[in-house]
């Protein structure tokens, strides 16, 4: 075929001025942009700069100390527990027993002395240790409660020194603060979620593997090594199981008292089973007899040949 016998086919032409007037590509010239404004929605909260600069938040904390068998196994179980179970509300904040939380400061109205109540609370809460005979808590067992939410936690018996401290504090500061909340004190959570209660299967799992990782043998022979800290929240985390960041502002060392009574004079061994058992009991009887016969006692690695040598004391 010559070139002049080859046939063009115009269907698939498209020629522009065939373009109706109406679909025209817009002219992107005569279009503006509004300036970006992050806070522009009320919905969204302000920078933690931007909160700083009107209030500061703090916590007083009782906790062990960096470095001891009970804070680095307790550690080690928050880790574990995130990827072996999920995210859960105890994973925000590092083990504690909270004294004093939701403790929240406004500024004052002079820039020279906008944070002098931040420094008198320091001030009070240092005068106010002192004068108080706080010792190490005593490790009194693993429960799982069920108000608000079901949870676990790690119960923890505090000399009385504690709440004559809480309240005296509070007795100074709480005016001079927007809001001040004394805790319970008694119990570490290692598990809970006030949005949704967690399952009692899922619970139960999570109680054996905290029997299992968690070392508290030297907690129970010697008291532990411990400290009162006082923090401050930086950035509260509003994603589940998310660290607050928070900054140590001072802390003060709690000295261990030798065990008297009793229970001083029996092996470590036995007066961990012994604080189980009061747990298992306090939580149900009939579990309490199940345990009794056919929990196996390999609650820390450290104590579970002295459990195992123990168990014919305690069953007989």
């Amino acid at each position: 075929m010559s070139f002049s016998e080859v046939i063009i086919d115009n269907r698939s032409t498209l020629s522009a001025s065939a373009i109706p007037q109406s679909d025209k590509v817009p002219d992107f010239t005569e279009f503006r942009l509004e300036a970006f404004n992050l806070n522009s929605s009320p919905d969204i909260s302000p920078p933690p700069h931007r909160i700083r600069e009107a209030r500061r938040s703090l916590v007083l904390y009782l906790e062990p100390m960096e470095g001891t068998p009970i804070q680095t196994s307790l550690k080690a179980f928050q880790e574990q527990s995130f990827l072996k179970f999920g995210p859960n509300q105890a994973h925000s904040n590092t083990p504690h027993i909270s004294i004093i939380g939701n403790i929240l400061i406004e500024r004052g109205a002079e820039f020279s002395t906008k944070w002098k109540v931040v420094d008198e609370f320091i001030q009070v809460v240092d005068e106010e240790i002192k004068r108080h005979s706080l010792i190490a808590p005593e490790f009194s067992g693993f429960e799982v409660v069920d108000k608000p939410t079901r949870s676990l936690v790690m119960k923890a018996r505090l000399n009385s020194d504690y709440e004559k401290l809480a309240r005296k504090i509070e007795q100074r500061l709480k005016p001079r603060c927007a809001s001040l909340e004394v805790r319970p004190m008694d119990r570490i959570h290692l598990a809970y979620n006030l949005m949704k209660t967690i399952p009692r299967p899922l619970i139960k799992q999570i109680r054996e593997f905290a029997e299992s990782t968690i070392d508290i043998y030297d907690w129970v022979k010697t008291g532990g090594s411990w400290k009162i800290a006082l923090y401050e929240v930086m950035v509260e985390s509003h994603v589940m199981g998310g660290q607050h960041q928070m900054t140590e502002l001072k802390s003060w060392p709690i000295h261990s008292q030798p065990s008297t009574g009793f229970t001083a004079s029996l092996p470590v061994s036995i007066r961990v089973k012994l604080s189980y058992l009061a747990s298992w009991f306090k939580s149900s009887p009939i579990a309490f007899t199940k345990k009794l016969y056919s929990q196996p006692n390999s609650a820390m690695k450290k104590n579970a040949e002295a459990m195992r040598k123990s168990r014919g004391l305690l069953t007989v």
